[in-house]
């Protein structure tokens, strides 16, 4: 069997989606033919960070933009930037439009990796075609009805098989997409357990000077759903009553021109000291951090799925994380929930598992046996019978 391998842009860096397509078709006796393309947009990205590269010790401001004062009119130049993305994305889904046109084989099945990608659909007849769609975050939860994501929603809806990857992210699509139940597959995101195991070690945070400090850890993007200024705000909080305790996160901010509110909202509380920005981390070396963080917190109002929480409880850290969305589904009774709103909440809950060695003992055990419940071997599996089903009908 050989699939039309729809993957969009090429990229060295391992995050969610991409992770999710890895780990399943490795598993898999198959042959992939991977249309894959590369990306003027991360072109143009990655040219701009080797001019502005970020400096950790900054907290990630970038030094040149000051330098020049084109920090301080943020938001014309943000426009401008944001205004280039969208024109080099449009050009990159013409061409990769075309790319797929002609190296798309009649025989076999279709399947588009992600979302972002389900636009092909309203211009190429792709018979077979299965769309894996993680979440609906742009349409449900930041409202974008932009040319682009009517198109992704248009196209969607004509896929013939639908993947995702929770019963709640199932349920959004029967909801917002009017589609049928019986045409979607839920197939969940998992954790390697030869790979993301609990091995204690905190010799990785002797980077930052930290010894004996309690660490909170937070892995994910900075964008407005993950709630990354409200998890600030509540350290701030949890300082007062554990002076020392310091605050790691992990993951590139994802949206140009962010991460300046953070750096000014941690100056406000005088957390200069306490909150570092670790940067995109390859997946090889997660599973440190994780084993190292004393708490992974994760406020996120909007998840597809949530892989963090899983990897950390499957490396035997405490999880908090919202009660909302499919956050529940991943964590069960694993973890505690919190309302992400609620600053007071998360700090009292935060305190609550670093100073109670009972509550996070009890955690880390409902953790590590709540983490194997998620396999990639039954997802790729089931993956692997979506696929045979068209060889079937």
């Amino acid at each position: 069997m050989e699939i039309d391998y729809i993957n969009g842009p090429k990229s060295d860096k391992i995050f969610g989606m991409s992770r999710y397509q890895n780990e399943i078709h490795k598993r898999l006796d198959i042959d992939l033919n991977k249309i894959e393309y590369e990306s003027l947009t991360q072109k143009a990205a990655n040219h701009y960070n080797s001019i502005f590269p970020p400096r950790s010790e900054e907290l990630g401001v970038f030094p040149a933009l000051q330098r020049s004062g084109l920090l301080s009119k943020s938001i014309k130049f943000n426009k401008f930037v944001n205004w280039g993305w969208k024109v080099s994305t449009y050009i990159d889904r013409y061409r990769y439009q075309q790319m797929v046109k002609n190296k798309v084989k009649n025989s076999n099945v279709k399947h588009i990796t992600y979302q972002d990608l389900a636009y092909l659909l309203n211009s190429i007849e792709l018979n077979k075609s299965i769309v894996t769609c993680h979440d609906l975050i742009p349409w449900i939860y930041e409202k974008d009805r932009s040319l682009m994501w009517k198109n992704n929603i248009k196209g969607l809806k004509k896929a013939e098989k639908i993947i995702t990857v929770s019963k709640f992210s199932k349920n959004e699509i029967i909801k917002y997409l009017n589609y049928p139940e019986e045409k979607i597959h839920v197939v969940y995101n998992a954790v390697d357990h030869n790979f993301y195991f609990q091995k204690r070690n905190r010799d990785i945070l002797n980077a930052f000077n930290i010894e004996d400090e309690k660490t909170v850890l937070y892995v994910g993007s900075e964008t407005r759903r993950m709630n990354f200024d409200k998890l600030i705000k509540s350290f701030a909080e949890l300082k007062n009553k554990l002076p020392e305790v310091k605050l790691l996160k992990v993951g590139e901010p994802q949206k140009f021109g962010v991460r300046e509110k953070f750096i000014d909202l941690i100056k406000i509380l005088g957390l200069e000291k306490d909150v570092f920005f670790v940067g995109y981390i390859p997946e090889e070396d997660l599973p440190k951090w994780y084993n190292a963080a004393d708490l992974l917190v994760y406020p996120c109002a909007y998840a597809g799925f949530g892989l963090p929480p899983l990897e950390a409880m499957a490396c035997g850290t405490p999880v908090i994380t919202s009660n909302t969305t499919s956050l529940p589904e991943v964590v069960g009774d694993a973890g505690i929930m919190v309302n992400p709103n609620n600053i007071e909440e998360l700090a009292e809950k935060m305190y609550e598992v670093l100073t109670n060695n009972d509550l996070s003992e009890d955690m880390v055990k409902k953790g590590l046996n709540r983490a194997k419940i998620f396999n990639w071997d039954k997802s790729a599996e089931k993956t692997l019978r979506i696929y045979q089903s068209y060889n079937e009908s």
